[in-house]
C-alpha cells in the first residue's frame, strides 16, 4: 500500500460521497435539537453508518442519544475512533457547527472503512456519537461509563473561523452559591433581618478583590440568579452562579477554592449561611496528542487546506473533548468557515449551514480519514 496513492483515493471518495454527506449535514442543521434530545440527528448519522456497513448501537450507557458504530476488520490492529457532536444551541441552532462535526466524523468513518476493506488494514474502527457537548458534557458520562474503554486513539474536527491543527481550551466548571438569611420588614424592623442579598453582593466584591492574584487567562464570571422578591422585605434567599475557568484543570481547582472561600467569607460578613453546589462536571483542558496533531497538520498540507498555528491570542472556550484527551491519546482540530467569525453567533450559524460549511465538511472528512489511515496503518 502506497500511502500517498491511498490518500488520493480518500480525496476521491470524499468527492464521491459529497452529496450524501452534505444532505445529512443539511438535515441536522435544519432540525436543531438541544442536548440529550438529539433523536433526529442520531437517526441521520446512524442511518448513514448502517447504510455503509457499520454495526450500530443506538444509545450508549445511560445516554439515549449517544451511539456506537463499529467496524471490525477481523485482523490485529489498533482501535481508532472518530467522535461526533450534533447538539444545537437554544434559539440560534447550529451556531457552533455541530452539524458539520457529527457528519464529518461519520463521513470519515464511511470512507476509512472502505479503505480498510480494500487494503486489508487491521484493527477496529469506531464512530462514537457523543451528545450534549453544549450543555451536559456527554463525553464525560461516556468516559465514566466505559464507552471509551479499549479505544487506542480518538479524533474530532470542530469548525472555527480559521483552520488549525492543534487546540487550546479552558478547564471549566459552573458553581451555584445559595445564601440564606432571615426576612424582616425593611421599614418596621430591619434590625431583625439578615440579608441573603448582602451575602451575594459581598461575594462579588470579594471575588473581584482576588482577580489581581489569579494567573493569566483565568476567567471568573458570575450572575445573580435570585436577589429577593419585594423591596420592603429583607431578602431571605439569594442565589448567584459563577463560571470558573483556567488553562489547566489542576490550577482550576485552586481557583475554585478561592471562589468558595469568598462565598464563605461573604456569608460570615453578612451574617447568613451559604450552600455551595457544583453544577455538572468539571471540564478539563484539551491536551492534544502530538502524533495526531502532526499527522493532521501534514494532511491539511496534503489537501491544500491553509492553516495557522493555534495560540493564546485567539478565542478560547471549553469542551468535554478535554476530558477525552486526558484519558487517552486524542485530539481536536479546526477547519475554517470564515475568517473573523465567532462561534455561538448567528453569522457562524449561517456559515455552518451554507457554502462555507459544505466546503469545510469535505475538507474535514478528508483530513479525518487520512489521519485515521496514518494511525491505523502505523505510517504517520
Amino acid at each position: 500500500m502506497e500511502l500517498t496513492q491511498v490518500k488520493h483515493e480518500i480525496e476521491t471518495l470524499a468527492e464521491k460521497y459529497r452529496d450524501e454527506f452534505e444532505a445529512v449535514s443539511a438535515y441536522i442543521f435544519a432540525h436543531p435539537e438541544l442536548a440529550y434530545h438529539e433523536m433526529l440527528a442520531q437517526d441521520q448519522l446512524c442511518g448513514l453508518l448502517e447504510k455503509h456497513g457499520f454495526k450500530v448501537q443506538r444509545g450508549a450507557g445511560s445516554l439515549e442519544t449517544a451511539f456506537v458504530a463499529e467496524y471490525r476488520s477481523g485482523k490485529p490492529g489498533m482501535t481508532f475512533a472518530f467522535m461526533c457532536e450534533y447538539d444545537a444551541l437554544p434559539e440560534i441552532g447550529h451556531a457552533c457547527g455541530h452539524n458539520l462535526i457529527g457528519t464529518s466524523g461519520a463521513g470519515a468513518g464511511v470512507i476509512l472503512k472502505e479503505i480498510m476493506e480494500k487494503y486489508g488494514i487491521g484493527g477496529t474502527l469506531k464512530v462514537l456519537g457523543t451528545p450534549a457537548e453544549e450543555n451536559g458534557s456527554g463525553k464525560i458520562t461516556m468516559l465514566d461509563e466505559g464507552i471509551f474503554d479499549g479505544v487506542d486513539m480518538a479524533l474530532i474536527m470542530h469548525p472555527s473561523d480559521m483552520s488549525m491543527a492543534d487546540d487550546i481550551s479552558f478547564a471549566a466548571v459552573n458553581k451555584t452559591y445559595t445564601f440564606t438569611g432571615k426576612p424582616a420588614h425593611t421599614a418596621a424592623c430591619p434590625w431583625m433581618g439578615a440579608s441573603a442579598l448582602n451575602g451575594v453582593l459581598q461575594m462579588f466584591h470579594a471575588v473581584d478583590s482576588q482577580r489581581l492574584h489569579f494567573k493569566d487567562y483565568t476567567r471568573v464570571h458570575g450572575i445573580i440568579v435570585e436577589g429577593g422578591t419585594v423591596v420592603n422585605i429583607v431578602p431571605e434567599r439569594a442565589v448567584c452562579r459563577f463560571n470558573i475557568r483556567a488553562l489547566d484543570a489542576e490550577y482550576l481547582k485552586d481557583v475554585i477554592s478561592v471562589i468558595d472561600r469568598c462565598a464563605k467569607g461573604a456569608a460570615i460578613c453578612a451574617g447568613v449561611d451559604v450552600e455551595i453546589q457544583q453544577n455538572g462536571y468539571l471540564i478539563k483542558d484539551v491536551r492534544n496528542n502530538r502524533e495526531l496533531v502532526t499527522a493532521v497538520e501534514k494532511n491539511m498540507d496534503f489537501i491544500g487546506e491553509h492553516h495557522i498555528p493555534r495560540d493564546l491570542t485567539q478565542g478560547i472556550g471549553s469542551t468535554d473533548v478535554g476530558n477525552v484527551t486526558q484519558a487517552l491519546p486524542a485530539a481536536q482540530f479546526y477547519i475554517g468557515v470564515g475568517e473573523g467569525l465567532g462561534t455561538h453567533t448567528a453569522a457562524f450559524a449561517d456559515a455552518a449551514g451554507g457554502e462555507a460549511g459544505r466546503r469545510a465538511l469535505t475538507a474535514a472528512v478528508k483530513v479525518l480519514a487520512m489521519t485515521g489511515l496514518d494511525m491505523m496503518s502505523g505510517r504517520s
